[in-house]
């Protein structure tokens, strides 16, 4: 038990020799010290730094802008609706309209179907995803 304390007095003193040392050394602005910190992304999306533009950021750019339909105003009867519970058809409409967009026209068919207050059901988030990231 002896030992133990002094090995914890030797390790107080070294830590406030060291403080001490640190303290007198350091002045501010000393370009030797000072705190470098890496540049902050803006973007909190998880997909963030695959694409140019944060999916976030472009939301932003576009907000006020009007609902664009890409001949897809079929899909406005599932306004209010959740994304789960889609039957096989109706995915088969989703998908209809989602391979017939070009590449470009990924990104702003999806903020169109958010404007318009329908949930995209999840595996055609997942093959959207897919679609944009090939190209």
């Amino acid at each position: 038990m002896i030992p133990a304390l002094y090995i914890f007095i030797v390790m107080v003193v070294v830590g406030v020799i060291l403080y001490i040392h640190d303290r007198m050394t350091s002045r501010p602005g000393d370009p030797n010290h000072d705190i470098v910190q890496p540049p902050q992304d803006a973007c909190t999306d998880d997909c963030c730094g695959a694409n140019e533009v944060c999916p976030s950021e472009m939301m932003l750019k576009h907000i006020n802008d009007p609902v664009q339909y890409y001949e897809d105003e079929e899909l406005d009867r599932f306004k209010g609706r959740g994304a789960a519970g889609y039957t096989d058809d109706e995915l088969e409409q989703w998908r209809d309209v989602l391979y017939t967009l070009k590449h470009d026209e990924l990104l702003s068919w999806e903020r169109s179907i958010k404007k318009r207050g329908i949930a995209m059901p999840d595996i055609i988030k997942e093959e959207l995803v897919s679609l944009y990231n090939e190209k």
